[in-house]
């Protein structure tokens, strides 16, 4: 089986119109052993890479089952302070909230260390690993790297770029938000983002209906009963801190077999990925209905920087470990919040 006729497949499990039972979705299309699959089942976190639609792609599908209500599940995602209770997470903070617009005292903590400011300064376009939507020359000449506040500075800068490029998203979707331009090709963040969903395995357009258009082309074509929030985030999977802005809509009512849909839309992150979505699914389990659980189903899809080969190969190997690292966490970190709630 070719990969797109494989894609168009796990496509259709996802959707729910042929595989309507989680287990069989995890063996045929989440390419998960029966010793996995009852592993999940007995409330075991399971983990698969999968192939990438893209050769800059990272793909980690990871299920466990979950002892409690599927609706506590929206409740503690909600929660985002309790991200802290996961050591990787250096700080974390809602803004936004209802909808209002960003502004700078929200980020007042989001700040880039001075490894990466020094890094800002002396980085050539087309040749830098931080990520920024500006032009890497007109961000440069904005600070005074003479100035003994320079990092006060650079930061100043970037949180007031954050801003207006969220206030722009509210107001326009991916649309308005822009590119980065930190390397010699700038990388449009809608075109890339509608990509990656397009190509997917478990948000077809054609069957996961609104919720495909709110993901991709929010804030127009918004689904009613969704629920939106917004919060950033200070990471450190070990190589070194990362800021990621990212956009969480709830759909209630799921779509196909799943009851249950959360999507993490990443619009901005400092370092390593381009684009990024997290889609988690929750599923009864259809072979034992009388259970009170589901099965929790996170599918974790991102986009590297165009590397040259050699470091592309470096920097997938590491990435590809953190990701699968990181929806294992995610999993088990809900699982223990929720078994027997």
């Amino acid at each position: 089986m070719n990969q797109t006729i494989a894609a168009f497949a796990f496509t259709v499990a996802f959707a729910g119109t042929v595989f309507a039972q989680p287990r069989q979705i995890l063996k045929e299309k989440g390419k998960m052993t029966d010793a996995e699959v009852q592993k999940a089942a007995a409330g075991q976190v399971v983990t698969r890479v999968l192939p990438s639609s893209d050769n800059l792609g990272v793909l980690v599908v990871g299920a466990v089952y979950v002892n409690g209500p599927i609706e506590k599940f929206a409740a503690e995602f909600r929660n985002v302070q309790k991200l802290k209770e996961n050591k990787v997470y250096l700080d974390v903070q809602e803004f936004s909230q209802g909808g209002t617009p960003a502004k700078i005292t929200d980020f007042l903590r989001l700040n880039l260390g001075k490894k990466d400011i020094d890094e800002l300064q002396s980085c050539k376009p087309g040749d830098c690993d931080l990520q920024v939507f500006d032009d890497l020359e007109a961000f440069q000449k904005k600070v005074d790297w003479n100035a003994p506040n320079k990092y006060a500075l650079a930061n100043a800068f970037l949180r007031a770029r954050v801003v207006d490029g969220l206030n722009a998203y509210m107001a326009g979707g991916l649309r308005g938000l822009g590119s980065y331009r930190d390397r010699s090709k700038p990388l449009n963040l809608y075109d890339a983002t509608k990509a990656m969903v397009d190509a997917s395995y478990y948000l077809p357009q054609d069957r996961a209906l609104g919720i495909y258009k709110h993901v991709v082309d929010y804030p127009n074509g918004k689904l009613a009963g969704a629920e939106d929030f917004f919060y950033w985030e200070v990471i450190d999977f070990g190589q070194g801190p990362t800021v990621r802005i990212n956009h969480v809509s709830i759909f209630p009512k799921g779509f196909g077999a799943s009851k249950l849909n959360i999507s993490n839309k990443q619009l901005y992150a400092s370092r390593y990925m381009r684009a990024a979505l997290q889609m988690f699914y929750c599923m009864p389990d259809t072979d034992n209905p009388g259970k009170p659980g589901f099965f929790l189903i996170e599918v974790n899809d991102s986009r590297l920087p165009d590397f040259g080969s050699i470091k592309l190969a470096i920097v997938r190997k590491i990435a590809t470990s953190k990701a699968q690292e990181a929806t294992a966490d995610t999993l088990t970190m809900f699982a223990s919040r929720l078994n027997g709630k």
